[in-house]
């Protein structure tokens, strides 16, 4: 698998920490589907725009990118924390707002994971990219994870060792096959 440091949602090298005080949610890395960063009025658009802002939906077509979401240190708490991990998309603010993510929309959420499912080097998450929210808002131009915690909880140990977009699928074919040898 290849893959390029800006579509990724934690950078290389650099786990994003899940430890956090209680009930703070803490946000990853934000992806600009334009390319071009945060803050960065867009260049030339080549397509529709809406109000003179880019935007576009990775979650639809035939050639859907997939999200592929691994944990680096296992997961620790001592008051039973779960994780919640949401996909977020914001539309782009313009010029008047800096050109900076406007309101955040969850697109799409694993559920309360528990410190015993999330291990080190454990998949917590593989999917589809989600199609954009109602067709009434812009399209987005920014996505981010959402690390969710419930209040007043918070973890003591984990991170997510990466978190990025892929082409498509790498699985091990073969991980579950049945051997075709018996050792004596």
């Amino acid at each position: 698998m290849r893959t390029d440091a800006l579509v990724s949602f934690v950078l290389p090298f650099a786990p994003l920490s899940l430890v956090a005080g209680a009930g703070i949610n803490i946000p990853s890395a934000v992806l600009d589907l334009l390319g071009q960063g945060v803050g960065m009025a867009p260049g030339n658009i080549i397509g529709n725009v809406y109000n003179n802002q880019f935007g576009t939906d990775f979650g639809i077509g035939g050639d859907r990118v997939m999200l592929d979401i691994v944990i680096g240190t296992g997961l620790v708490t001592g008051d039973s924390c779960t994780l919640n991990l949401a996909v977020q998309a914001a539309a782009d603010t313009g010029a008047t707002g800096s050109y900076a993510p406007g309101t955040w929309q969850t697109l799409v959420e694993t559920g309360p994971l528990t410190a015993a499912q999330c291990v080190a080097q454990t998949r917590i998450a593989r999917f589809d990219w989600p199609p954009s929210f109602p067709e009434t808002m812009p399209p987005p131009r920014y996505v981010r994870l959402l690390a969710q915690v419930p209040s007043g909880l918070n973890f003591t140990a984990g991170t997510i060792a990466f978190a990025l977009a892929t082409s498509g699928r790498d699985d091990y074919t073969i991980r579950y096959a049945a051997r075709n040898y018996a050792v004596l």
